[in-house]
């Protein structure tokens, strides 16, 4: 059987920031946000040209207004056009009231765009992909399939580029499904650790890999590929096709099908042969 070549990315040129822009809470359309500091943290807040210090759960409204950005917290209020937050120890809470309410891990920027607060973290991107990770994955996928879920995420967030005007990427999946950080013990964050700066890799440039929830027994080409874009092999998928999943497809088909990975790594497949089956003829590389 033909192995996986590892190789490293070696033109410093091309190597991205570590740092992923992530648009978040952008199908709620907010007129209002809530940042908050975590329990036992603290988190410093900038608007215009004011600043102060949220600690152990404490937190401001940030609210949109005709004439920018009202910023509200106990200590008074201020009107801007951007207000940025910084957690100290890691994390802060972000909600839209009554919807929405979660937890980030970076630093968070907000400004108004459309008639609506446009709130982006700026993520680690290690951290981005055990989130992505956790939120894609099908319950209870073993190890090996979720170790192949972090080589495609990172190698999509590497690749695809900016794909908003103000952010590189937005938390659905119009790019990728993005959930809270998941705890350092959990198996997310333990496959992304083990597999922490593989990408896939095809004629040397990593590629945007693309992965669906199942293919129904056979994974698509995309019907228009650019010459220097990987061609996405069709492949069979006969653990999809046997799966209780019997629907022809979920999502484009394209890629890694998560339940055939799933279903490969149950039967004692490693990631790479599931990478090296789902993305015929690309090479895995180190990417810094």
């Amino acid at each position: 059987m033909r192995r996986f070549a590892l190789c490293f990315a070696l033109a410093a040129t091309t190597c991205p920031a570590q740092t992923v822009r992530i648009g978040v809470f952008g199908l709620f359309h907010p007129a209002e946000l809530r940042l908050a500091a975590v329990h036992g943290g603290a988190l410093e807040v900038h608007a215009g040209a004011m600043s102060f210090v949220l600690r152990d759960g404490e937190a401001a409204t940030v609210a949109l207004q005709d004439d920018g950005i009202e910023c509200r917290w106990r200590g008074g209020a201020v009107t801007s056009h951007a207000v940025a937050a910084s957690p100290r120890g890691g994390a802060l809470v972000l909600a839209v009231p009554g919807k929405l309410e979660r937890r980030f891990t970076g630093r968070l920027e907000i400004t108004a765009a459309k008639g609506a607060l446009q709130p982006v973290v700026l993520m680690d991107l290690e951290v981005a992909v055990a989130s992505v990770v956790a939120a894609e994955s099908p319950p209870g996928a073993p190890v090996e399939a979720l170790k192949a879920q972090a080589i495609v995420a990172r190698s999509f967030y590497v690749a695809a580029h900016r794909r908003h005007a103000a952010f590189d990427f937005c938390d659905t999946t119009h790019c990728q499904f993005l959930r809270a950080r998941p705890r350092a013990s959990g198996a997310s964050a333990r496959a992304t650790l083990a597999t922490r700066g593989l990408v896939l890799s095809w004629h040397g440039a990593p590629v945007a890999a693309l992965y669906s929830a199942h293919c129904g027994g056979r994974t698509r080409t995309p019907p228009r590929v650019a010459p220097a874009d990987y061609p996405y092999f069709a492949v069979a998928c006969s653990f999809c096709a046997h799966s209780r999943h019997r629907e022809p497809t979920a999502g484009h088909g394209i890629g890694l099908c998560q339940t055939g990975a799933a279903a490969m790594a149950a039967g004692g497949a490693g990631f790479r042969a599931i990478l090296e089956h789902y993305y015929p003829n690309t090479v895995l590389a180190s990417w810094r």
